[in-house]
C-alpha cells in the first residue's frame, strides 16, 4: 500500500486529484487509474492488449508495441500504489485472438503483474468474454464493493439499469479544454453521484467525447463532474449547465 507521505506528494504534483464518490474518498490518476484507499485497491479500464497488432492485420499502418506501452504503464501503477487488490474493469484483451499474438516477453510480463498482487480481477468485456486462465487472477462479469458506510458498488464493462452505483469502462471518454490561448486534449474520468466512466489505460484506444450525447445521456452536464487528465496532471474541467 501507498504510504500517506507519497499519496499527499502526488496529489500535490497534481499527477493525482482527490473526489468523493458514495461517501469515499477516491484518487484519479494521471495515468488513467482510480485509487481507492479504504480498500487499496486499484481499478483500470480498456487495457486492449494486442489492438495494434490486430490493426496490422487489416493493413492499418501502426506500430505494434502498443501491448508493450500500456505493460510499462501498468507496472509503473503497481509500482506506486503497491495495491492488495487490482480490478480490469473489460477489454483487457483487444479480441479473441490477442493472447495468441502477445509475444511471450509480454505474457511474462502480465503474469508478472498478476502475481505480484494479492487479489487481481478481470472483468468481462464485450472485446474480451474469455480471459485465458494462464493470465491468472479470477474472471468475473462484475465486482461489487461495499464502502465503509455500507454503499454497494457494482464494477462492471458497460453501465446497467440496477439502481445501484457503479464503476465502469467502455466508452473511452475524453475531453478538452481551453485556457490562455492554450488548448489541451486527453482522456477523462466522468463521475456523476452513482456513476464513474473509466478514461481507457490503452494505446490506441481513441476516446468518446465527453460532449457526445451517449456520454450526455449517461451523465448529464448539470450532475457531473469530469476530470481532464494531460500533461501528466489531473485537471478537475468547469461545470456545465
Amino acid at each position: 500500500m501507498i504510504s500517506e507521505s507519497a499519496l499527499q506528494q502526488l496529489i500535490r504534483s497534481q499527477q493525482v486529484l482527490p473526489f468523493r464518490f458514495c461517501q469515499s474518498l477516491w484518487m484519479i490518476d494521471n495515468r488513467a487509474a482510480l485509487y481507492w484507499p479504504e480498500q487499496d485497491c486499484l481499478l483500470v479500464a480498456d487495457l486492449h492488449f494486442e489492438k495494434g497488432s490486430y490493426l496490422s492485420l487489416y493493413a492499418s499502418p501502426v506500430p505494434r508495441y502498443d501491448s508493450r506501452a500500456t505493460l510499462s504503464v501498468l507496472a509503473a501503477l503497481l509500482n506506486t500504489y503497491q495495491p492488495q487488490k487490482v480490478i480490469c474493469l473489460g477489454d483487457s484483451l483487444h479480441d479473441s485472438g490477442a493472447f495468441e499474438r502477445l509475444i511471450d516477453d509480454d505474457i511474462n510480463q502480465l503474469q508478472s503483474l498478476v502475481d505480484s498482487v494479492c487479489e487481481w480481477q478481470w472483468v468481462e468485456g464485450n472485446h474480451d468474454p474469455d480471459i485465458p486462465a494462464a493470465l491468472g487472477g479470477i474472471v468475473l462479469p462484475q465486482v461489487s464493493l461495499t464502502t465503509q458506510s455500507g454503499i454497494d458498488i457494482d464494477c462492471q464493462h458497460i453501465p446497467v439499469a440496477s439502481g445501484r452505483p457503479q464503476i465502469v469502462g467502455h466508452y473511452h471518454p475524453k475531453g478538452r479544454f481551453v485556457s490562455r490561448q492554450r488548448r489541451f486534449n486527453g482522456k477523462c474520468l466522468v463521475a456523476t453521484e452513482a456513476l464513474l466512466m473509466m478514461p481507457a489505460l490503452g494505446q490506441y484506444t481513441g476516446g468518446l467525447s465527453i460532449d457526445n450525447d451517449v456520454l450526455t445521456a449517461l451523465a448529464p452536464n448539470a450532475r457531473r463532474q469530469c476530470y481532464l487528465l494531460c500533461e501528466q496532471r489531473v485537471v478537475a474541467l468547469p461545470a456545465r449547465s
